[in-house]
């Protein structure tokens, strides 16, 4: 009997795993390769749906980490002169509130493809994996900062927690509402 019971449970969680879609996680390289920025995204697709954590806690030192929320789009194209194109998600993010630790008036808009940057792609200098956009309640966006995606989640200097600054930190604290 217990075997037939692991056998149900097995079975169960292997089922509803499967219902939920696919697990990523994505590490964030500049554009120009010079930095891999402390954040990483670990995001949860069930397509067109997606949602997941901006990981800022772990390995940047940040008191909390931010929510991701968002949908596939249709063919992002080359010709928009958006940094990251082709298939691609675009997410809600809360990192200036978990940042601030409180309402903070700015909203990012991250663009995120579901595949780290090959050898090839990184040696080619493109095409990108991710970008943000800042906006301040909608009306006009900002591109903020675009890199490629890598598996490596989370950076560190020297093996210091936050030396190497989040993807979007230099643009947001541009603004006063980021300390």
């Amino acid at each position: 009997m217990k075997l037939k019971s692991l056998a149900v449970i097995t079975l169960l969680v292997l089922g509803c795993s499967a219902a939920f879609g696919q697990s990523y996680s994505f590490g964030f390289l500049s554009y120009d390769q010079s930095t891999q920025y402390c954040d990483y995204e670990v995001l949860a697709v069930s397509a067109p749906y997606a949602a997941g954590v901006h990981n800022l806690n772990s390995s940047c030192g940040l008191p909390l980490n931010a929510v991701m929320v968002g949908l596939a789009t249709s063919q992002l194209k080359a010709s928009s002169g958006a940094p990251v194109y082709g298939n691609v998600y675009a997410l809600a993010d809360s990192s200036a509130d978990a940042e601030y630790i409180g309402v903070s008036g700015l909203q990012f808009d991250f663009i995120t493809k579901l595949k780290a940057a090959t050898p090839a792609q990184l040696k080619a200098g493109g095409p990108f994996g991710w970008s943000f956009y800042l906006t301040f309640g909608g009306g006009t966006d900002y591109l903020g900062n675009w890199g490629f995606l890598t598996t490596q989640l989370g950076a560190t200097a020297g093996g210091k927690i936050g030396s190497t600054g989040t993807s979007f930190g230099a643009l947001a604290k541009k603004f006063a509402v980021i300390k």
